[in-house]
């Protein structure tokens, strides 16, 4: 959890496969979902081109990877309760989508913390805070081409204890904003890595604790907090289901779980929505 923190017929070349010729059909841009809610991955699909796409969803300039059918990047909707619509915009080939945003119902979730200055750090604690926020976001943000093979699993198995998004009130008094997927497990549980990709870092932070971060390519990232024996270094490579640490209670937490974050251009989004996208399998760039 962050703390004010508001702000996805082939042959086999170089472990890549071979992307396909697109022959001389339109160019055409499909997104995932017509009607997305804020705090929800776009995944857009660009077909129909041989170079790589431009363009931008809303704000957000488009990170574009080729596979099979042509061409996709994911973004995030923002966290804006009040945005009617967002369009994305692809300047090459001149394509254009206006999605209407569905309105979302944040869960409300009151939570006891025995200790004050977890519930609501002071100042001094705040500028430590600040710092690890830094952190985070200086490793996730990762322009690179995917790192990834396909589709992207869970960290784990256990039952949802707390949704992404929803606000927590603390001790009857500070509210703070939850941009995770809580998994309740037992203390020591593996946690996995839910695809491949570099770790691009590993810090304990005065609120989420032991923190990995691994980098998939394409704007995408994975976050996981509160972990206790953490096996993998910055500049570790990883596999998908690979085991990085184990469940602990370290920083803010009332109890053991898992927590993952995902971070894809604009934003972090709910995993769950995440976990549905049918991305790549990303191939080798169309030849010139």
């Amino acid at each position: 959890m962050l703390y004010r923190l508001a702000f996805i017929c082939t042959v086999v070349v170089g472990g890549l496969a071979a992307a396909p010729r697109t022959g001389r059909a339109e160019p055409h841009l499909e997104v995932s979902a017509q009607k997305p809610r804020p705090g929800d991955p776009i995944l857009v699909t660009v077909t129909g081109v041989d170079r790589m796409p431009r363009g931008a969803g809303g704000k957000v300039p488009l990170i574009f990877f080729p596979v099979a059918a042509g061409w996709q990047a994911v973004f995030a909707v923002p966290l804006d309760d009040n945005q009617a619509e967002l369009k994305v915009v692809l300047s090459q080939p001149r394509l254009s989508q206006t999605l209407a945003i569905e309105p979302r119902k944040w869960d409300e979730e009151q939570v006891k913390i025995a200790d004050p200055e977890m519930a609501e750090p002071p100042a001094d604690k705040r500028k430590i805070i600040n710092k690890d926020n830094a952190t985070i976001i200086a490793a996730i943000r990762d322009p690179g081409p995917p790192r990834f093979a396909a589709g992207f699993g869970r960290p784990g198995n256990g039952e949802k204890t707390s949704t992404f998004g929803a606000w927590r009130t603390l001790n009857g008094g500070y509210r703070s904003r939850h941009l995770g997927l809580d998994f309740g497990v037992r203390k020591g549980t593996d946690v996995k890595a839910i695809q491949d990709g570099k770790v691009g870092a590993v810090t304990s932070g005065f609120l989420t604790g032991g923190t990995v971060v691994i980098t998939h390519g394409a704007g995408i990232a994975s976050t996981y907090f509160h972990l206790d024996d953490i096996k993998v270094a910055v500049g570790d490579t990883v596999e998908r289901g690979v085991v990085i640490g184990k469940v602990g209670m370290t920083g803010r937490t009332t109890g053991p779980h898992i927590h993952i974050g995902i971070w894809v251009p604009g934003g972090f989004i709910d995993p769950d929505a995440f976990f549905k996208l049918k991305i790549g399998p990303p191939v080798e760039p169309p030849r010139k």
